[in-house]
């Protein structure tokens, strides 16, 4: 009897397993995020350069907050190591809140992309309020005016950021005088109650009639 009456038929199904590839064996790093250093950093000694910056540059256009840490990313600036973004003049300039120790990187990785950032830019500096309704008010009114709306859009940042950065983004603020120690003292003894209704009651008191432009929003 010849013996290719006892093989087994060939079927689609045995042809189909025969050309399937070996599945591929997962790395011991494959299930590892890509930004490990944001896993790494709390088993590092902490900086000695201590503090936060927001670094300006221009914005010609004012997209949605998400858009713009997309944009970011892509030129190299990681969303993980932007901790807001604001644009304290719509359609001129865009800031963004990083470590001190992420400055010179940033600096280096916008400029290596065609971008240069404003120079030493207060935030506090009333020629950055361009609402029409405040261009009749005295100079005095309008830094009080510009203060209270940078003051008020700090408080929501930190509102927004997770422990422990918030208590060191809070300090940071605190010694650039950016906010009161009042405040950082009231936000603090409230956030075991109600952290986010304190923190809306706060900032509100600041300033009701202008709404900053900040990543929170």
């Amino acid at each position: 009897m010849s013996a290719s009456i006892h093989a087994s038929p060939t079927t689609y199904a045995s042809r189909a397993a025969a050309n399937v590839p070996p599945r591929p064996r997962l790395s011991p790093t494959s299930g590892v995020p890509r930004n490990k250093d944001a896993i790494a950093r709390p088993f590092q000694l902490p900086s000695d350069n201590q503090g936060f910056k927001y670094l300006y540059m221009p914005c010609r256009l004012r997209r949605h907050y998400s858009e713009t840490r997309k944009a970011l990313s892509k030129l190299g600036l990681p969303s993980s190591r932007v901790l807001d973004v604001c644009y304290p003049v719509n359609g001129m300039m865009v800031g963004i809140l990083v470590h001190n120790d992420y400055v010179e990187e940033a600096t280096m990785t916008l400029s290596e992309n065609g971008i240069s950032l404003f120079g030493d830019c207060d935030p506090n500096d009333p020629i950055l309020l361009k609402d029409p309704k405040f261009d009749s008010d005295p100079e005095e009114v309008r830094k009080q005016t510009a203060i209270m709306i940078h003051q008020n859009r700090l408080l929501k940042v930190i509102q927004r950021l997770r422990s422990p950065i918030r208590l060191a983004v809070a300090r940071s603020f605190i010694a650039q005088d950016w906010i009161t120690q009042a405040d950082h003292d009231t936000f603090f003894a409230s956030s075991s109650r109600d952290t986010g209704a304190q923190m809306n009651d706060i900032a509100a008191n600041f300033i009701q009639a202008t709404s900053p432009y900040s990543d929170q929003q």
